[in-house]
């Protein structure tokens, strides 16, 4: 089953590609993910204007990776190194503002009205110099709820052409059917800009 249906973001153990250089200044800074219910603090994300990042989970199991990142367009370069000593190289679509961090994000592909348009992002990862993923997915919105996915993963390539979507309590929620397996894709619109989830949030200075 193709990986990109969801557009898998590898927050645990992703981002990389050396030399750092013109970091995006709305990228530079702490980003705190929050757990939608209870508040808790569950990651953060941490660019220095320097080139440098470091990432970092709390709960069970923690994992983090650090190193150094670039810029390019739409596509967020890391080279770093996890807990485990394991050297990580990423190249993946984001977002950024100044409240708000998207990796792995749904970016226009042309005009958008709202949802309603095409929206495509990629990631690649590298591990120890090995391709482990190498994904591209395009999302095609209509105003009349219909919606087009096609996705690569590698060297497969697969379009849904039956799938829906609709608002959902604030979310855009694409919905279609894979190998008798039913999907429902939740992700947050940023008007214009971008598309997905999870959102991490700038952090208040000082925290």
């Amino acid at each position: 089953m193709l990986k990109t249906i969801a557009l898998v973001i590898l927050a645990t153990g992703a981002p990389a590609c050396g030399g750092a250089s013109d970091p995006s200044e709305d990228l530079v800074g702490r980003w705190d993910l929050h757990d939608d219910e209870t508040g808790e603090l569950e990651a953060i994300y941490a660019f220095d204007d320097d080139g440098t990042y470091r990432y970092r989970e709390y709960g069970e199991a923690p994992e983090s990776h650090a190193g150094t990142y670039e810029t390019d367009g739409g596509l967020l370069l890391f080279d770093g190194t996890d807990d485990a000593g394991t050297h990580l190289n990423a190249e993946v679509s984001y977002f950024a503002d100044d409240e708000r961090f998207l990796l792995g994000a749904l970016l226009p592909d042309g005009e958008v009205d709202g949802p309603v348009g095409a929206w495509s992002g990629s990631i690649r990862v590298e591990s120890e110099g090995e391709l482990t993923v190498d994904s591209e997915t395009t999302y095609r919105l209509e105003a009349n709820g219909t919606a087009v996915v096609t996705a690569r993963d590698q060297d497969e390539n697969r379009t849904i052409d039956d799938a829906t979507w609709e608002e959902e309590a604030g979310e855009i929620v694409v919905s279609f059917t894979l190998e008798s397996i039913d999907f429902h894709i939740h992700m947050v619109l940023i008007e214009g800009a971008a598309m997905g989830s999870p959102i991490f949030e700038r952090a208040a200075e000082g925290s």
